[in-house]
């Protein structure tokens, strides 16, 4: 074990006495991840729907139905704001929170003769806003018919009645009409297309996968030089095993990309508020599965390659392909069914779902085991390649 950490610690000090390597290791994915997070913002299969934020202060039985009926329309999301929030509504829409803010006053179940009515904070140059507000204004104009309906009752039967709730009634009733029709389908039930990453939700995972390939060029490098020097060949006249000499190189090619890997996750979290944290050990585990499978398609670049050049070709060539192919660039989701089935041949697409089953669809540690599985699968078959090829020169 003593000599293959020795052989470890060799090539790590090699790597990171390059200065190189902090630009390649560090810094250019960080820049790649801030660029193209605040870059690729491109529409998602998520709620396309008007987000409207309201603001209850009369908090009544009727002033409550406005928020139900906004609700069950479902042409809007709807959000509940505190009181605090009321003198904010500017802010929220310029800040892009929500499309419309919707104040509801204080006196509000009084009716619509006495009391005041709500009102909608919202920029009407914009689409979801003007959405929005034809929303809202539906639900206020059925409520205030409500409204006057309760006055016109409560009128009718004398002093003891309150218009609000027979109003609050009155809008109750018409939600539950005598004469409802249902549909039934007879075709397929529709496909549920999962959520697509944008943003740093994309460019995070995915700039992480991409240099996580990309640094397979440094550590390819050292075995062709080894080879060229003639150092690999006093290293395996000394009392090392071929065994040794492939765990050594293999251990630091994991231990440098694990380590690349955990610095941007860490970044991703704190600076750029990707969700790594929803799942920690599920991310561990396919962040360790990609670097295995780094490490050993490293070892298998530096096994075929003879000359610098050739690990440059193969390297690029390798990021490029797994990088695009694998959605590390964009979201498989956004392609068709025949790229997406070709990319999940790939072990990065495996990775992105890995990170993206956490940081985009909120889902546990049991749904990274699975694409880690696979890409240590490809770590074993690009090991088994190499060590076989490393054997028989």
């Amino acid at each position: 074990m003593g000599r293959i950490l020795a052989i470890t610690a060799k090539d790590l000090k090699q790597i990171l006495l390059d200065r190189r390597s902090a630009i390649f290791l560090v810094l250019m994915p960080v820049v790649f991840t801030a660029f193209l997070g605040i870059a690729f913002r491109w529409p998602t299969h998520g709620d396309p729907r008007p987000v409207v934020g309201v603001c209850d202060l009369d908090s009544t039985g009727l002033s409550g139905l406005v928020t139900t009926q906004l609700e069950a329309g479902g042409l809007v999301r709807v959000e509940r704001l505190g009181r605090a929030e009321a003198g904010k509504a500017d802010d929220l829409i310029r800040r892009g929170r929500f499309d419309l803010v919707l104040l509801v006053p204080a006196g509000y179940a009084q009716g619509e003769a006495a009391g005041p009515l709500p009102e909608a904070v919202c920029d009407q140059s914009e689409p979801q806003a003007q959405a929005a507000l034809r929303a809202v204004e539906a639900v206020a104009a059925r409520l205030a018919l409500s409204g006057r309906v309760g006055e016109l009752v409560a009128g009718a039967v004398g002093p003891g009645a309150n218009a609000s709730d027979l109003a609050v009634q009155a809008s109750t009733g018409w939600q539950e009409p005598a004469l409802s029709i249902r549909r039934e389908g007879t075709g397929p039930a529709p496909v549920k297309r999962r959520e697509v990453a944008s943003g740093f939700a994309q460019s995070s995972p995915g700039t992480l996968v991409q240099f996580a390939i990309f640094g397979v060029m440094t550590a390819a490098l050292l075995l062709v030089l080894e080879r060229r020097s003639r150092t690999l060949g006093r290293m395996l006249s000394a009392p090392v095993t071929r065994a040794q000499v492939i765990a050594g190189h293999v251990l630091a090619m994991f231990t440098v990309t694990f380590l690349q890997g955990l610095l941007l996750i860490v970044l991703g979290q704190l600076v750029f508020g990707v969700g790594y944290a929803r799942a920690p050990a599920g991310v561990l585990v396919v962040l360790a599965a990609l670097s295995l499978w780094v490490a050993s398609l490293g070892l298998f670049i530096g096994v075929i390659a003879r000359t610098q050049e050739q690990v440059s070709m193969f390297s690029m060539i390798a990021m490029f392909l797994f990088s695009a192919g694998g959605g590390a660039w964009f979201p498989l989701e956004i392609t068709g069914r025949a790229f997406s089935f070709i990319g999940h041949l790939l072990p990065s697409a495996w990775a992105m779902d890995g990170f993206q089953n956490v940081v985009l669809r909120g889902l546990g540690f049991g749904s990274a085991l699975g694409p880690a599985l696979v890409i240590i699968g490809y770590a074993l078959l690009f090991f088994a390649v190499a060590v076989w090829r490393f054997r028989a020169e």
